[in-house]
C-alpha cells in the first residue's frame, strides 16, 4: 500500500496507478444495484429476485402435485392444459436463481423471456379458461369452488412473476450496463 510521508519509488511521479488491480465495473453497478432506494428501505435486488424465485418453484411444486393427484384420480378435477405448460416456467426459474452468483447475463436473460413464455401466457390463458367456470361453479375444489381456488392461485403466481420481472429487468440493466461501461 502507498505511504502519504514515506519513501516514494524514485522515477516515479505517481502517475503508474493504471497497472494496479481494481474491482470489475459489473460487480461495483451489482453492489450499487442492491444498495438502490426501494419504498423507503435499501432493497438487496438480487435477494429479493432470488426468493421470488423460489417462491416461484415452491408454487410450482403445489400445482405440479396437484397435477400428478388430479392424473391419478385422487383429485377431481384434474389439471388443465394451462396448468401443465404453467409447469414448465420452473426451467427458467432455475436459469434465474443460477445467473445470480456471478452476474450471468445471459441465464437472467433466459429466465425474463422464459418467464413471460411460460409464466405470464399460461396464467392468462388460466383466467380466460376459467371464466365460464367462475359463472357457473360447477367444479369444486377443497369445498369451495374450483374457480375461486384457481383464481387465488393465479393471482399469487402472477405477483411473483412480476415482481421477478422487475428485479431481473433492473439487475439486468445494471450487469449490461456494467459491461457496456467496460467496452
Amino acid at each position: 500500500m502507498a505511504s502519504r510521508g514515506g519513501k516514494h519509488v524514485s522515477g516515479s511521479d505517481g502517475s503508474d496507478f493504471m497497472h494496479r488491480e481494481r474491482v470489475a465495473d459489473h460487480y461495483l453497478a451489482s453492489l450499487l444495484v442492491e444498495r438502490a432506494w426501494h419504498l423507503g428501505k435499501c432493497a438487496k435486488m438480487k435477494t429479493t429476485a432470488k426468493q421470488c424465485m423460489v417462491g416461484h418453484l415452491v408454487l410450482v411444486a403445489l400445482v405440479l402435485s396437484h397435477a400428478i393427484l388430479g392424473q391419478l384420480g385422487f383429485l377431481d378435477p384434474p389439471a388443465k392444459a394451462w396448468e401443465k405448460v404453467w409447469i414448465l416456467s420452473a426451467i427458467p426459474a432455475l436459469f434465474g436463481i443460477q445467473s445470480l452468483p456471478r452476474n450471468k447475463v445471459n441465464p437472467m436473460r433466459g429466465f425474463f423471456y422464459g418467464c413471460i413464455v411460460l409464466g405470464l401466457l399460461p396464467l392468462c390463458w388460466g383466467v380466460v379458461d376459467m371464466l365460464p367456470e367462475l359463472r357457473t361453479a360447477t367444479l369444486f375444489l377443497f369445498g369451495h369452488p374450483a374457480a375461486y381456488t384457481y383464481y387465488a392461485g393465479i393471482a399469487v403466481g402472477g405477483l411473483l412473476h412480476v415482481m421477478e420481472l422487475y428485479y431481473s429487468r433492473k439487475l439486468l440493466e445494471a450487469w449490461t450496463a456494467a459491461v457496456m461501461k467496460r467496452q
